[in-house]
């Protein structure tokens, strides 16, 4: 079997029904399951409470971009005005694709004065109700 390498190329963030491609110079979704681990008479067992995650994602600082427009303010504004309000996302990987929701986060703003700008924003996954990470 031949060993398949992959990179980190395909995100897709959509914010007010805006859908930003191209954005992210790297993506990373980490999901953790929570469980509590019992002990009774006949024995251990582990009981899944939930779930927690979150995908941080580098941006580069696009501030001034107007088409598309600026996926750093978009997600400002988010967070801002609407924090408590989820956003879908898509991540790929060579052609498997995780699907779901993300509450939105701040961005953070400046840098060194020779660099490209960048920034890292996490954004905590939203697993409430019958929202779930899809994969396909």
């Amino acid at each position: 079997m031949a060993l398949v390498y992959q990179t980190g190329r395909d995100l897709t963030l959509t914010i007010n029904s805006v859908t930003y491609t191209d954005v992210a110079a790297g993506a990373t979704l980490a999901v953790e399951e929570n469980q509590f681990t019992g002990e009774v008479i006949s024995g251990r067992f582990t009981k899944h409470i939930d779930r927690s995650g979150t995908l941080t994602v580098e941006l580069y600082q696009d501030w001034s971009s107007t088409s598309p427009a600026s996926v750093c303010k978009a997600l400002w504004s988010a967070a801002a005005t609407s924090p408590n309000t989820s956003l879908s996302f898509t991540l790929g990987v060579s052609g498997t694709t995780i699907a779901g929701k993300v509450f939105p986060n701040f961005p953070e703003m400046g840098g060194n004065a020779t660099d490209a700008l960048t920034t890292s924003v996490t954004l905590a996954i939203d697993f409430t109700g019958a929202n779930t990470l899809t994969l396909t």
